[in-house]
């Protein structure tokens, strides 16, 4: 079992993508370490990780403050010792018109989706050090939009796109410790956040919801949505020893749309 004994970090761990990926850590053997600010959707997902086999730890975390990742990871620490995998899938979409986009929303957005992956990815890698893990890895979510600009997602972009530089200058520093450094840009995924994100951007194009996801939807030449154990899927590959020798890039997911 690839992950057996291994103790992996996810980040958003209340659902989507991020879940996904701790069943499949969990059904490998991991201890999967859940953390999120909403505390009884990770508590309640911790209970199913434990039913896959693997151990599981809650933790109740506001991402966008670095003290509240230091006392999470301090915690882990104690619980398991050495962390292998750090996985950020924490993160948030919130688009509007330029003319009226707010202070708020662009700080969180850059604040949860770029700012917590560093300071995770930062404690994760302290840990790794320190306790001499062998091929640690940081695999981080970045988006489709970090490359494409689209109406109305201002931080949003900013912060994917950051999230891909971060990546790179990461892997950069972390190499000569042995931790890779990998990020995922998927595109439009079945999840709670897109459903959202429909009903918000189909206003900027002055379609319902259910108009302006059949555009995007055709936009993809494989013609649907990706479901989100196909996003964890890769984010598994990338944190597991077959990946050892992949680090400082960002891999596209997106059904065939094509980034310039």
């Amino acid at each position: 079992m690839e992950f057996n004994g291994k103790t992996c970090v996810v980040s958003g761990a209340g659902g989507g993508i991020a879940f996904a990926l701790c069943e499949q850590y969990a059904k490998d053997g991991a201890n999967v370490v859940l953390l999120d600010v909403n505390e009884e959707a990770i508590i309640e997902n911790a209970k199913k990780v434990e039913a896959f086999g693997g151990k599981a730890l809650a933790i109740k975390t506001d991402l966008t403050s670095v003290a509240e990742i230091k006392t999470a990871m301090e915690k882990v620490e104690k619980t398991f010792g050495a962390v292998h995998v750090i996985a950020n899938c924490a993160g948030i979409s919130l688009y509007n018109d330029m003319l009226e986009y707010t202070e708020e929303n662009w700080d969180l957005s850059l604040d949860l989706n770029l700012k917590a992956a560093f300071f995770l990815s930062q404690e994760g890698a302290k840990n790794m050090v320190k306790n001499k893990v062998k091929n640690g890895k940081i695999v981080s979510i970045s988006s489709q939009a970090g490359v494409v600009g689209e109406p109305g997602g201002h931080a949003y972009g900013a912060s994917k796109a950051g999230v891909r530089m971060m990546t790179q200058t990461m892997a950069l520093d972390l190499a000569k410790y042995g931790i890779c450094c990998t990020a995922i840009a998927p595109g439009c995924t079945n999840t709670e956040m897109i459903r959202a994100y429909f009903k918000r951007a189909c206003v900027l194009e002055g379609m319902t919801a259910e108009e302006f996801e059949k555009m995007r939807t055709e936009e993809i030449p494989l013609g649907r949505l990706a479901e989100p154990e196909e996003i964890a899927n890769l984010m598994y590959f990338l944190s597991s020893d077959k990946a050892n020798y992949i680090t400082g890039c960002t891999i596209d997911i997106t059904g065939g749309v094509v980034n310039v």
